[in-house]
């Protein structure tokens, strides 16, 4: 770690109150030790990206994530959206982000509780088990799905699901699968509204952003990055929506486009780890060390959610 970078990470643990880490301590390792690839990699050996792209190479990746608590993924079945999804007044994104503002206000008045960090995305991934005109929505760390979400919805689903501690609704003795479309689940019930929730079963999730309406960058370099990862996951028997296997989703701004691509890799033990100027040779170190093995590539690490590292988060998995 140089001087500049030293600086930095200071500044950014007194802005955000994260500890700082040793990366070269368990379970952190070098992008060296997890594939051979020549530098720079050759032309046949993996796809590369178009060389007009502006990637910053200069800028530390440590800490440019900001700490956050959930991430809330909105099914749309899209790869591109709005330039700014919290602004479209037609999508549930900005009546989720109005609801989570109005709501940690609440919190903060009554309980004096700090508001936490609590990320709105949309996803690529095509909601299933339709029941009804609204979104299906996926919060993590909680590994919950819930169907047919709707605008007006939005203050009972934060009083549902969003109050509440992380992990603290139980789906123990609820059997559920992704493919059975009687599938038994939760009802939590806040306000007017009794929603029904589902776990979320599969391993891992992949997330790239690419979000092109909004920086180029993402949108040109997350299609490569998903043709590789998913050539990496199917040589492996990975990939798939069912329990034990990893999704790969598109997804809206999540911040940093000037380190594309950016990844995030979530697995359903609680841990999310992003990743940035990630390469398609690097598809597969992050499946194998990440995925497989819990490893973080000291490289390409830019942060991680709140209590990735923290065994008792890991308590939460189903």
């Amino acid at each position: 770690m140089n001087f500049v970078q030293g600086i930095f990470l200071q500044v950014k643990k007194l802005a955000t109150g994260s500890e700082d880490l040793d990366l070269s301590a368990s379970p952190f390792v070098s992008v060296a030790d997890c594939h051979s690839c020549a530098t720079p990699c050759r032309e046949e050996d993996h796809p590369h990206y178009p060389s007009h792209l502006k990637i910053n190479q200069d800028r530390p990746l440590l800490y440019s994530v900001k700490p956050y608590t959930r991430h809330i993924l909105i099914s749309t079945g899209q790869d591109d959206w709005e330039s700014h999804i919290d602004r479209d007044k037609d999508s549930l994104a900005f009546h989720l982000s109005k609801a989570i503002d109005e709501g940690q206000k609440r919190l903060k008045d009554t309980d004096d509780r700090d508001p936490e960090k609590i990320l709105v995305t949309n996803s690529s991934r095509k909601a299933e088990n339709w029941e009804g005109p609204g979104w299906q929505v996926i919060i993590l760390p909680d590994q919950i799905i819930v169907n047919n979400v709707t605008p007006e919805q939005c203050n009972d689903f934060f009083e549902a699901f969003l109050r509440p501690a992380v992990g603290s609704i139980s789906f123990q003795g609820v059997t559920t699968t992704s493919t059975d479309h009687n599938q038994q689940g939760i009802e939590v019930e806040a306000g007017k509204t009794a929603f029904r929730a589902l776990r979320w079963l599969p391993k891992a999730v992949i997330m790239i952003c690419s979000h092109k309406r909004r920086d180029k960058r993402c949108g040109v370099t997350a299609p490569i990055l998903r043709k590789e990862f998913m050539r990496v996951l199917r040589s492996k028997d990975l990939y798939g929506d069912c329990e034990g296997d990893v999704e790969i989703w598109m997804v809206s701004h999540i911040g940093g486009h000037k380190f594309a691509g950016n990844v995030i890799v979530h697995k359903n033990e609680g841990m999310a780890v992003w990743y940035g100027r990630v390469e398609p040779c690097h598809s597969q170190a992050i499946v194998e060390a990440t995925i497989e093995r819990g490893e973080i590539i000291r490289e390409l690490y830019r942060g991680s959610m709140n209590g990735s590292f923290d065994l008792q988060m890991k308590k939460t998995a189903w």
